[in-house]
């Protein structure tokens, strides 16, 4: 597995991945728009990082993405907002976690970031159970966070973790 900065030609394979409907379930309800990839490819601040895990072998396929958007406020640049899917048929194969752990490596050290946000569907065990293997504690609920494709308000878990200090 490969992970990568996304290209422009990656949205097509990205929008296949949001479309599917159990994909939408197990993922946080997404902000970032992953449905119309490419706009949000062509909409991604100089801040803003957008990676891809993809195959190494062809048929070459993208297995998930994550979005790390920092805050365009100059004072507020100091932390970011993760979103994260991953394909149905990869998920539960520590594909995910690999994919965060680079989101939060470049955080940490490229970017600098002193904390990264999350936010998790209540009934989304096995993002909760990622998020805080990850170092994420839940600071809150969110009530009628979003609305489910069935119609339905749905509540969320806000998480964050903060850059590990050095010792």
């Amino acid at each position: 597995m490969i992970i990568r900065p996304v290209k422009l030609e990656d949205a097509h394979h990205i929008n296949e991945i949001s479309s599917d409907i159990s994909v939408r379930k197990s993922m946080n309800i997404s902000r970032a728009g992953f449905t119309d990839a490419e706009k949000l490819i062509k909409n991604l601040t100089p801040h803003d990082h957008l990676l891809v895990l993809e195959t190494e072998v062809k048929p070459i396929e993208i297995c998930g993405v994550v979005l790390l958007k920092v805050d365009p406020q100059i004072y507020l640049r100091r932390q970011a907002t993760l979103e994260i899917m991953m394909g149905a048929k990869w998920q539960s194969q520590g594909l995910g976690k690999a994919l965060m752990m680079a989101a939060l490596e470049l955080a940490d050290k490229e970017l600098m970031l002193e904390r990264v946000e999350v936010e998790i569907a209540l009934d989304n065990l096995n993002a909760l159970k990622l998020c805080k293997s990850m170092g994420f504690k839940v600071e809150g609920t969110a009530k009628d966070w979003a609305v489910s494709d069935d119609g339905e308000f749905i509540d969320a878990y806000l998480m964050a973790r903060c850059r590990p200090r050095l010792k």
